[in-house]
């Protein structure tokens, strides 16, 4: 029957087809990051290990690492890890190369051996050890063309020599650590942390761990906790040793996906509302050809099928409409997972290889089942069930089979639109939010600001004289730049954060170190606040005074003032800070700026000048006259005649880093809209195919009523009205719904409240538009009924 109806059947597989593809699509993201196993050995043993508080994870540091690698019973082994940015030079241009310092137990922890060379020893991951390395698969032919001889030979990392010793097998990521081109076991190392100061205290490490057989993860936490207890005992001072701080373990893959879980589940549930909504469609166009297809199932019924026989028959249709349409969802799926994969790479977890496999294979072909049988089931419960008498004379329009068959599709009309407010509303709350985002003000102007880090060899530069002297030099030469208004550096870029440390402001109680409130701390250069445009409050900017010889000074931000010191003049107050020996005095108090991302609210901040300060990874900001980009050469330029061998990295306009903190956002909130769009347009069919075939089986009433006088605009109103009536069912409900149900999403929103008011009056209007469009066109042909060829048709 499928070929008597091409039209039907077209419409049918393109609809579900794009259905099941949007669904296949998202569950092969899905089941990427979320299902598939770590490619890892015995990937359900391994757990990540974090010491937090509240609010913050504090980061491993040396000696808690130490504590639980010697003491622990529950774990054959613990690993650390750490990133750094060294310059490699040599083998061709000076480059800056992310740098995994590991134990050297990290690798034989996860099970993964290199496809050239050997693993690091225990020896070499000792401070008297030697200088060794091995290299990633992409740097190895990207920078080393595959050199299968690369064994033995000498790379130089910050001017000194390392040994290669091993290359990583390119199918394997590590995506908790970020992509990396060269690992080294010199973990209890830094670059710009001495090795005494990373051992007093500095959380720079991230720690995994194999479970020992047996051992469940709930016994590893009880004795993470009698562990961490040990830890605050025998290390009273350490800035981790806070009471507050808890040590948990959880399983490796939450630390992979923690940030996209959310994300995937709420797009899983929008594509699965889509595909509902359209099998929902389909059941009423099914519903609505049993008008057509009445006589021929009453003829195969009078001839000795059974109810079942007819069932079987009909659902066999469905089934295979789904499976044809699953075949070509397939081929949906494989372009939209490409799309979403580029599209949205910098929101998904790096290192997983995210494709089309068994899995995803097998979950299409459950889908395009359920699928035909959800779509068909009711339409094929509903025309086995017939009036022989009726039907055989044709004469059976208007008896209570076709009133109950248009119940059916008015109640899935109903369900259709209560499904697409929901995903609507829920796309209306993330556009909302988004707007927000693009109009909030980060506290600094971003226009004509570019941007670029510059990270220095801490063999070259390892003295603090040498690192100011160096950016010294460097803002000189930027700064009498045609086209340049003023040039400074700070060590974190805009939006962000890159070192805290306990504070003791003036006036607060003295406590011990470790239960001190953690501070950022900010390391930027005089004109930083002129080249940002951030307006100072109270007192001074810094000047070049403030140099390594004179009294150490800070300016704080208005939530640092606001929270340590409310209603009072904070200048001229004064700062304990870490461990230095004396507090220092405040000499300025600066507005707000976002310092955690677009989306949260400022923290405490305190700024220090960068010569008080020294740090060797510091980002240029320079303010220009004109477009930023066209100054980039110049500006790298510059530092070339500096140091010829000092790389510049992450060149970009601070606009562009405005833009890629709205990503995330922007990305969730377009699949959402695309998914409630599609939605509504089901629905919209769904409505006007529902009336469209109500007119066609109430042709000979309406031709009685406008032969007994009805007025034809009479009859518009009548058809518009069954239209908005269904509508306004499904709205009602749907507004139900989302009321119980946005609360899911409240963490993706920024400034809108899961009932926000304009949301939920705007989208339901908008439905009654689309619905009123939907009601209106099927109206029309209701009044154009000729009365007479009405009544003549049989």
């Amino acid at each position: 029957m499928l070929t008597k109806s091409p039209g039907f059947t077209l419409a049918a597989i393109v609809t579900l087809a794009l259905g099941i593809g949007a669904n296949t699509a998202i569950f092969t993201v899905t089941s990427a990051l979320l299902l598939r196993p770590l490619p890892y050995r015995d990937p359900q043993q391994l757990v990540s290990l974090v010491a937090k508080d509240k609010t913050t994870d504090r980061g491993g540091t040396l000696l808690r690492y130490e504590l639980v690698r010697d003491r622990n019973q529950s774990f054959q082994s613990v690993a650390a890890w750490a990133t750094d940015d060294l310059n490699l030079t040599g083998h061709g241009e000076p480059m800056q190369a992310r740098v995994g310092r590991v134990t050297p137990n990290f690798f034989s922890t996860l099970g993964v051996q290199p496809q050239l060379g050997r693993a690091f020893t225990e020896e070499e991951g000792r401070p008297e050890g030697q200088p060794v390395v091995m290299l990633s698969d992409s740097l190895w032919h990207g920078r080393f063309g595959g050199d299968r001889d690369i064994i033995g030979k000498a790379l130089t990392l910050d001017n000194t020599p390392h040994t290669i010793v091993g290359v990583l097998p390119g199918g394997v990521q590590f995506p908790f650590v970020g992509e990396t081109d060269i690992w080294t076991p010199r973990y209890f190392e830094l670059s710009l942390m001495t090795p005494q100061r990373l051992r007093m205290g500095v959380g720079y490490l991230g720690f995994l761990a194999r479970l020992r057989p047996g051992t469940t993860l709930a016994r590893a936490g009880d004795e993470l906790a009698v562990l961490n207890q040990g830890y605050r005992e025998k290390n009273p001072t350490a800035p981790d040793a806070d009471p507050a701080v808890v040590m948990t373990a959880s399983p490796l893959r939450d630390l992979v996906v923690a940030d996209v879980r959310g994300k995937l589940l709420m797009l899983s549930g929008a594509v699965a509302l889509v595909l509902l909504i359209a099998c929902a469609n389909l059941a009423s166009l099914l519903l609505s050809r049993g008008l057509a297809r009445r006589r021929e199932i009453a003829v195969r019924t009078a001839l000795g099928a059974s109810r079942s026989t007819v069932v079987r028959q009909l659902l066999t249709e469905s089934i295979l409409l789904a499976l044809i349409a699953g075949v070509f969802g397939v081929g949906l799926s494989w372009a939209a997972t490409r799309a979403l994969t580029a599209w949205g790479a910098s929101q998904l977890s790096e290192g997983l290889p995210i494709g089309i496999d068994l899995r995803v294979l097998l979950f299409t072909l459950i889908v395009s089942l359920l699928t035909g049988i959800v779509f068909g089931i009711f339409p094929a419960l509903q025309l086995s069930r017939v009036d022989l008498n009726t039907t055989l004379r044709n004469e059976g329009r208007g008896i209570s089979g076709g009133h109950t068959r248009a119940q059916m599709r008015s109640l899935l009309v109903i369900g259709q639109v209560a499904l697409s407010l929901l995903l609507l509303i829920g796309a209306g709350l993330l556009l909302r939010s988004f707007g927000r985002l693009l109009h909030v003000d980060p506290g600094f102007d971003s226009h004509m600001v570019l941007t670029m880090n510059v990270s220095l060899s801490t063999a070259k530069y390892a003295k603090p004289e040498q690192q100011i002297m160096f950016f010294d030099e460097v803002l000189r030469r930027i700064s009498a730049l045609p086209g340049v208004r003023s040039a400074a550096m700070s060590a974190a870029l805009p939006l962000s954060s890159k070192r805290i440390t306990p504070m003791l402001p003036e006036g607060q109680p003295d406590v011990p170190l470790p239960q001190r409130p953690f501070i950022d701390i900010e390391a930027i250069s005089p004109k930083w606040f002129q080249t940002m445009r951030v307006p100072l409050r109270e007192g001074r900017e810094f000047i070049a005074a403030d140099d390594a010889h004179a009294p150490k000074v800070v300016i704080v931000n208005e939530t640092f003032a606001r929270r340590f010191w409310p209603n009072q003049n904070p200048v001229g107050k004064h700062v304990a800070i870490g461990r230095w020996p004396q507090p220092v005095e405040v000499v300025g108090v600066s507005d707000d700026v976002k310092n955690q991302g677009l989306a949260q609210d400022p923290q405490a901040q305190v700024y220090i000048p960068f010569p008080q300060l020294p740090w060797g990874n510091m980002n240029l900001l320079v303010e220009t006259t004109v477009p930023p980009q066209s100054t980039a050469s110049a500006v790298h330029a510059q530092i070339s005649a500096v140091d010829s061998d000092q790389p510049v990295t992450n060149i970009q306009t601070v606009d562009e880093l405005m833009d890629t903190s709205r990503a995330q956002p922007r990305f969730t909130m377009l699949l959402l809209g695309v998914f409630s769009i599609a939605a509504a347009a089901l629905a919209t069919v769904g409505i006007y195919g529902v009336l469209a075939y109500s007119v066609a089986e109430r042709r000979r009433e309406l031709g009685i009523r406008l032969a007994l006088g009805a007025e034809r605009a009479h009859v518009l109103r009548l058809v518009v009205r069954q239209g908005l009536m269904l509508a306004a069912v499904g709205i009602v409900i749907g507004l139900t719904a989302a009321l119980l149900l946005t609360r899911l999403i409240s963490s993706m929103l920024y400034k809108v409240g899961t009932h926000d008011l304009m949301t939920f009056v705007l989208m339901p209007l908008m439905f009654l538009v689309i619905a009123l469009f939907a009601s209106y066109l099927p109206a029309r042909r209701a009044m154009k009924v000729d009365p007479a060829e009405a009544l003549r048709e049989n």
